[in-house]
């Protein structure tokens, strides 16, 4: 059916802020006459032309363009029926209501002007001082500076999501003839549950002038713009770089974000207003995507000042380490890489092609074996039509979580092979004492899917250190941290998170008509192991974690005594008193293993569960003091009368070989040509438990394994030698109650022996 001219009128009028707000979509309000979408901070929508502009892609339109571009998350300008079938079931919502589309939304209020006298401040400045010195590690000497020539102040406290937050950063705007026209206002405390993007609140004063930004010039600053994302990387840019920017007579502007058009505009008011010679154009913004997206408005749109008449030059420049200019001033780095335009639209090539592998609709298309051997369910197209269905965004992200949870389950599937394969296992038991300092669970999940794997990081983390992921490479998947989402538990027992919930939905769980739950949520994320990646040799070392102490090396009474003692603080932590003298008739009398005498053993009272401790033999060699302590160790973390794993001896004496494998290992102990045949032998055992739960006894073991490693990782990097005093059964007195202790099998249990 056809519709009339006037029909199409009354779809024009349609207002973008009407449909958001029909659908849900999150904004804020931080100009008047403009909203910006939570998710994209760059996408705008100017409510008085009812149009919006997404400046990180260059995309702007109406409402059949937004909900094409934004809502359907399209790439392309095919055929917008989808988007418009959207827009006309708006139009009937809207006509259903009685709603005046004239009235809706309109802006009969006067435009509010800025005056900076009402953005509240304070006398006192120790707050935002100590944000930006301790926080943001801005150097004293110069936020002293700032803050006497009013370039910072301190802001008033302020209510916000219903609670009153500590003192804020206030970055003053000023225009190209000096006069403040608007301000940033930075939060000083963390607070995710709010600001889950940056932990901290950011906000733009009302009527602030967009055309420019927090800026601070050098020399005459008139011949080198320098643009950032934030003023804090300006400033931290600043400190790192004050005697090349006066002598380049550099200005340096935040846009607050990623609208580079900012830069334009400010250059346009100083060459007309202020008659500036800027010549040079530096886009210093983050190094992401995002930032990338951004910085290419200027290699599609060339630059040249009219009262030269000569092009003005346009660079890319990023940091050297972290994401941007602060994370490398935290770093403790200083430097830049600079690239030209077209370098820097390479790159954005690049990026743009990983995230497309990323999210592409079918992962299992290209089969890769290290990663799946699932095949993809693809419904064929008929004959009739090749078109793929539409989806929403929230559909996509469920297909990718399901697509992702199958990459898990198949790699938790695979834990079988650890009873089957020794050499698995002790691949898996390396690759866990390398210390990359991932859980016991990521590390098999590492392992099952990609069983050569040495050392893995996020694409950020590889990029962070100039190290870039080879073309077509499929990530593995593991689990991140813990978060909390907000999500509606269905009649049926189904979990929907709020982001994904229908409009309907949510207006059920507003209304209590159906159930909404906290839950914490483990987001699947995606890290590249080295060999996937441009690493090079000269790379490589600078990588690697680096051991506690290399036994293998160094094996020097001074490190094995450092290393043992270490050991010791652990127990000591756990409560667990270690005695290596005066106790070897009672170790005598234990029953004999498969490896000989005890060396050791735990023990626990039964009626005073805080009565427990390590008994070792005193003759044990250094290396054997070590291996002997990290087993016994183990067996304190997970056998303890705390412990609610009722596994059987077997169970508990492998698990207690695996973790002080992984221990000693770390510390560069070698079990040399008897490796394999251990292993061989824990796979034994393995497989004489076939009733029990192979992945909960490993990542168990692991993760006692992990826990001591890193400990002693933090504790022998820092070169200190703590001088623990060990104990000793000195009176008879004090043998003769181990002794009647360990007759009584009432009063004392959990023996462990090694």
């Amino acid at each position: 059916m056809s519709m009339t001219k006037a029909e199409r009128q009354q779809l024009k009028k349609l207002p973008i802020q009407g449909y958001c707000d029909w659908k849900n979509i999150p904004y804020s309000k931080s100009t008047p006459g403009e909203l910006r979408m939570v998710d994209h901070d760059s996408l705008v929508v100017r409510t008085q032309k009812n149009l919006f502009v997404w400046n990180s892609t260059g995309i702007r339109g109406d409402l059949v363009d937004f909900i094409h571009y934004y809502e359907l998350g399209k790439n392309d300008s095919d055929s917008k029926g989808e988007a418009i079938r959207h827009q006309l079931a708006y139009a009937r919502y809207v006509k259903g209501a009685d709603i005046d589309v004239d009235k809706l939304y309109q802006n009969n209020q006067p435009v509010y002007q800025f005056d900076y006298k009402k953005v509240y401040r304070t006398k006192e400045t120790n707050v935002a001082k100590d944000y930006l010195v301790h926080q943001r590690q801005l150097d004293p000497k110069f936020v002293d500076r700032l803050i006497q020539r009013g370039e910072v102040a301190q802001g008033s406290k302020y209510h916000e999501n219903d609670k009153l937050h500590q003192n804020p950063v206030i970055f003053p705007w000023k225009d190209v003839n000096g006069k403040i026209v608007g301000a940033d206002r930075q939060g000083t405390e963390t607070d995710f549950e709010h600001y889950a993007k940056r932990g901290t609140s950011k906000k733009i004063a009302r009527g602030s002038d967009v055309t420019t930004g927090y800026n601070l010039s050098f020399g005459k600053g008139d011949q080198t713009l320098v643009l950032f994302e934030s003023p804090i990387d300006l400033l931290s840019y600043a400190q790192q770089n004050h005697q090349e920017l006066i002598q380049n007579n550099a200005t340096l502007l935040s846009v607050s974000g990623t609208d580079a058009k900012r830069g334009f505009h400010y250059l346009n008011a100083a060459i007309t207003e202020k008659n500036a010679q800027f010549k040079h154009l530096i886009v210093a913004f983050d190094n992401d995507r995002a930032g990338f997206q951004a910085a290419d408005f200027y290699e599609r749109h060339p630059l040249q000042n009219p009262n030269t008449q000569q092009a003005i030059t346009v660079e890319r420049q990023i940091p050297l380490k972290g994401k941007d200019w602060n994370e490398q001033l935290k770093a403790g780095v200083t430097g830049k890489q600079s690239m030209t335009m077209a370098d820097s639209t390479k790159r954005l090539d690049a990026l743009e092609e990983l995230a497309a592998q990323e999210s592409q609709a079918n992962p299992f298309d290209v089969k890769d074996n290290h990663v799946s051997a699932i095949p993809a369910k693809r419904t064929e197209p008929t004959s009739s039509s090749k078109k793929s269905v539409k989806r929403t965004k929230a559909q996509r992200r469920q297909e990718n979580a399901q697509k992702n949870k199958a990459i898990m389950a198949e790699a938790v599937a695979k834990v079988k092979q650890y009873h089957d394969d020794p050499k698995a296992l002790k691949e898996l038991l390396d690759f866990t004492a390398t210390g990359l300092n991932y859980s016991a669970r990521n590390s098999m999940l590492i392992h099952l899917q990609r069983e050569d794997a040495t050392l893995v990081k996020g694409y950020n983390q590889w990029h962070a250190n100039g190290i870039q992921v080879n073309k077509g490479e499929k990530g593995i998947k593991i689990y991140g941290a813990p978060v909390d989402l907000k999500t509606i538990i269905k009649p049926n027992g189904e979990k929907v998170f709020w982001r994904d919930a229908t409009p309907e939905q949510q207006a059920l769980a507003n209304n209590n008509q159906l159930e909404v739950k906290t839950i914490k949520h483990y987001p699947i994320e995606t890290v590249f192991d080295v060999k996937q990646t441009n690493a090079t040799q000269k790379q490589l070392p600078k990588l690697l974690p680096n051991r506690p102490i290399d036994l293998a090396t160094d094996n020097s009474p001074i490190h094995l005594d450092n290393a043992y003692k270490a050991l010791l603080n652990y127990a000591k932590q756990m409560k667990v008193p270690v005695y290596d003298q005066g106790a070897d008739e009672i170790l005598a009398k234990e029953r004999m293993s498969w490896q000989g005498q005890a060396k050791g053993a735990f023990r626990q009272s039964k009626s005073d569960p805080t009565n427990k401790h390590i008994l070792l033999r005193s003759d044990l060699t250094p290396t054997d003091k070590i291996q002997t302590l990290a087993h016994e160790v183990a067996h304190a973390k997970l056998h303890g009368l705390q412990s609610k794993n009722n596994w059987s001896t077997e169970i508990k004496e492998t698990q207690a070989e695996l973790s002080s494998y992984v221990v000693t290992k770390s510390l560069g102990i070698e079990p040399g040509e008897q490796s394999i045949r251990y292993i061989a032998g824990w796979s034994d055992k393995l497989k004489k438990l076939a009733g029990a739960d192979t992945g909960k006894i490993l990542n168990q073991a692991l993760q006692a394994s992990t826990d001591v490693t890193s400990y002693l990782s933090k504790n022998l990097n820092l070169g200190v030698k703590r001088q623990v005093t060990t104990k000793k059964f000195q009176s008879n007195d004090q043998l003769a109650v181990v002794q009647e202790s360990a007759q009584n099998t009432n009063q004392l249990t959990n023996t462990m022996r090694r």
